[in-house]
């Protein structure tokens, strides 16, 4: 779904997918920390849901299983195919804590604005950084290579509307070709999304199915393969609600060309936890021996509900040693079945101070692979 920002010069957003769940509410008790903030109009329309992705279509998936042909087997370690400096990213305890921040100008000054006004809020610097391309979007911008050099873990999402029919003909081998050879000047590790939520119905006129999806995976793999930008570290990642009918898992590229597994994933209210609607993605993932990455998380309701969902989502983290990154969708706008969604921990005091509390956590200090954590501690990526 396309995001409709103020001042959206480009077409730079990600699309949003509210999981869904069916859980009871679980209590979450001792919370001492939160101050209940300002309330306000917070109400996100859950973009997930069947109604409004189309996820009315019979399942496409079976299960857990990956994709036909695909291996099934995990991987022997977590950093599993990681190529070269990418494999350092992957931290061997503890994950990264950070944000897609929404700019007022959608220009790499704005981004990087957005990203030190949003660490001011919060006191304190985020490790991991996320940011989105269309297709045909030149890459690195500034902002990203800003964020590379300033020891932030770069996300970075290359979205759009690629054609992956095209793609895997060779259509556009030039412009792959490019961004590759862009990406490995870089001389610095980053973190690639193709195509986030592949699995959504509403994008099947451009990603024609798994099988084409795949092929074009595996087409484009090939070209940074050719071109030596092992800096990359590949992360797929589909909506999180794709894996409770079984649409995502067949997407899957399969272990040998996956570093990270990744899910989109939303609740449409404090009600039902991140631990509840990440469940059936969490299980998935837990059979292919990848890190796992939250690509986008939030949650929608009231504000006064969302210290102590977050709370509890860095709870979450703290008990599932397989996730090694999470990044908050800190953005307002309107989804592409044209719906509002609202996410903006922004004038939401207790909210911020919460996510301000959970980036002091040991969990979330895992520092640069190699380098001293903010505890001073050396910390050691797994071998590749």
């Amino acid at each position: 779904m396309t995001h409709r920002g103020t001042g959206a010069a480009r077409s730079r957003l990600p699309a949003l997918t509210v999981a869904g769940a069916v859980l009871t509410v679980a209590v979450l008790a001792a919370v001492g920390f939160i101050l209940h903030g300002t309330s306000g109009s917070g109400s996100a329309s859950p973009s997930g849901f069947s109604s409004a992705d189309g996820s009315q279509h019979p399942p496409s998936g079976h299960g857990s299983d990956p994709a036909p042909g695909r291996s099934p087997s995990p991987s022997p370690s977590p950093s599993g195919a990681a190529a070269g400096s990418a494999a350092r990213l992957i931290p061997a305890a503890g994950a990264y804590l950070g944000a897609y921040v929404q700019p007022a100008e959608y220009t790499p000054g704005g981004e990087i604005s957005a990203v030190s006004a949003f660490e001011r809020s919060i006191g304190g610097p985020i490790q991991l950084v996320h940011t989105y391309h269309a297709w045909d979007d030149p890459f690195p911008d500034y902002a990203d290579r800003y964020f590379v050099r300033t020891g932030k873990v770069l996300l970075l999402t290359w979205g759009g509307n690629p054609d992956t029919k095209r793609i895997a003909a060779g259509g556009d081998d030039a412009l792959i070709r490019a961004r590759a050879e862009a990406i490995k000047r870089l001389h610095r590790p980053v973190l690639l999304e193709f195509r986030h939520e592949m699995d959504r119905p509403n994008l099947q006129w451009t990603i024609h199915g798994p099988r084409n999806y795949i092929a074009a995976w595996d087409h484009i793999r090939a070209i940074f393969r050719q071109a030596g930008a092992d800096n990359v570290g590949w992360v797929w990642c589909p909506t999180g609600y794709g894996f409770n009918d079984g649409r995502a898992q067949p997407f899957y590229p399969g272990n040998n060309e996956v570093d990270w597994v990744c899910a989109d994933v939303y609740a449409p209210s404090a009600r039902q936890s991140l631990q509840q609607v990440a469940a059936p993605f969490l299980r998935w993932a837990r059979h292919t021996g990848k890190p796992v990455m939250i690509g986008e998380f939030g949650v929608g309701g009231s504000p006064v509900d969302w210290p102590i969902w977050l709370l509890a989502a860095g709870e979450l983290v703290k008990t599932d040693h397989q996730i090694k990154g999470i990044a908050y969708f800190d953005a307002n706008g309107t989804d592409s079945n044209g719906r509002t969604f609202q996410y903006w921990l922004g004038g939401e005091t207790s909210a911020l101070r919460m996510f301000a509390k959970l980036r002091s956590w040991p969990t979330f200090q895992p520092g640069q692979p190699g380098q001293p954590n903010q505890q001073g501690q050396p910390t050691r990526a797994a071998a590749p």
